[in-house]
């Protein structure tokens, strides 16, 4: 990340009220972990979708994120085997969206819209949200945060249910806005994870995956090495007439000079 695109997210931070925290752990992380939340929605809507515009990620407390989601959207509290928990937050219009999708296979708003995601909805666009984590988080196991898979803990719109943290921990939110490649926005996933969950990603793509690819190169070019080729050669070349060449019959032996021979 270059100092002029770290000054600019600083700034943007600072004028929103927010802390923005050592930039070198989030500044970049919608870019890290965007192309997987794509991937889930195109997954889940079975056409390809790419990311829209996303927000900076940024340090915050977890009561005073959720508070801004509380009886408006879906929450769904996940964790690893034990206790590496992480929130994704589908807002109001996404959860519809998925709830309909699940349910009718239409992606049409209901009218009007409700004002709140009720139960029912959340479970319907829980395999959204589900997907969404398996994928974004999937890269956890190689980086060392957990081993196993993604457990969903519990969803609602109740910050209270949700509130997995410490007085002195804080934690990273990260937000993804999906369209199609026709422009067409299918919603926004906001992912909510203790700082120690992000350090961990951060080492992962910084160090884990250009190891992998070294890795990859080695083995490509023993592999490259031990492969059989065809080997032709030619010992020499003679002009003949093509009466000669006419003439030519099966078991036939053409005495070379030896002159001709390198």
């Amino acid at each position: 990340m270059g100092g002029a695109t770290a000054k600019i997210i600083k700034k943007k931070m600072a004028a929103a009220g927010k802390d923005p925290g050592p930039l070198h752990l989030i500044a970049d992380l919608p870019g890290r972990m965007g192309a997987e939340a794509a991937a889930s929605f195109t997954e889940f809507y079975d056409e390809k979708c790419q990311l829209a515009e996303t927000e900076p990620a940024y340090f915050a407390n977890l009561n005073e994120v959720l508070a801004d989601y509380a009886g408006k959207s879906g929450i769904y509290h996940f964790r690893y085997n034990i206790d590496k928990d992480f929130i994704v937050v589908l807002d109001l219009e996404t959860a519809m969206r998925a709830a309909g999708w699940s349910l009718g296979g239409s992606k049409e708003l209901p009218d009007p819209l409700p004002e709140s995601v009720s139960a029912i909805d959340r479970r319907l666009a829980k395999k959204l949200a589900v997907r969404s984590a398996e994928l974004i988080f999937s890269n956890a196991d190689k980086a060392g945060v957990a081993r196993g898979g993604v457990e969903l803990m519990a969803s609602g719109d109740d910050p209270r249910r949700f509130d997995f943290t410490d007085d002195k921990q804080r934690v990273v939110c990260a937000t993804y806005s999906v369209k199609t490649l026709d422009e067409e926005v299918l919603g926004t996933i906001r992912i909510i994870a203790p700082e120690r969950v992000t350090v961990a990603m951060r080492d992962y793509y910084e160090k884990a995956v250009p190891l992998a690819e070294e890795k990859w190169k080695r083995d490509l070019m023993k592999l490259a090495a031990m492969s059989s080729v065809a080997l032709r050669a030619d010992l020499t070349e003679e002009d003949i007439t093509l009466g000669m060449l006419m003439d030519l019959a099966p078991g036939q032996v053409i005495d070379l000079s030896t002159a001709t021979i390198d």
